[in-house]
C-alpha cells in the first residue's frame, strides 16, 4: 500500500495491494505492507515532485523477505543502502551486486 503520492504521476498504482498478506506470496510476490518516502523538503502528507531525492523509504507490516527483496532492487539503482528496524537493533548493509541467496543467510528479518 503506497504511503506517498508523486506530483503529476501514477507512480503508485505500480504498486500492486495486497489483499490478503497471507497469500501475498502465492500470488506473485510477497507483502511490502506501507510504504513511505522520506524526501528533503516535503512534508510526509504533501505530494513528491520527480526531481526531489529520496533520503529514505519506510515499511510498516513487511514480510523481511519482500525488503530482501526491495533492498537489492534499489541498491542495484541507487547504490549502498543502510538498512535497519525502528530500534536500530539490527543493521544491514546491501551494496549492488549482492546475491539475494547469500545474503538470505545473514538477513535478520
Amino acid at each position: 500500500m503506497p504511503w506517498f503520492q508523486v506530483t503529476g504521476q501514477g507512480v503508485t498504482s505500480d504498486l500492486p495491494g495486497c489483499p490478503d498478506p497471507a497469500t501475498c506470496a502465492s500470488m506473485g510476490g510477497p507483502d511490502l505492507g506501507e510504504v513511505s518516502l522520506g524526501v528533503d523538503g516535503a512534508d510526509g502528507d504533501e505530494p513528491v515532485e520527480l526531481d526531489q531525492a529520496v533520503t529514505d523509504i519506510g515499511f510498516r507490516k513487511p514480510s523481511g523477505t519482500a525488503v530482501l527483496a526491495a533492498a537489492v532492487a534499489l541498491a542495484s539503482h541507487a547504490g549502498p543502502l543502510l538498512v535497519f528496524d525502528d530500534s536500530g537493533e539490527h543493521v544491514f548493509v546491501v551494496s549492488p551486486g549482492d546475491d539475494p541467496t547469500d545474503l538470505a543467510q545473514h538477513w535478520p528479518w
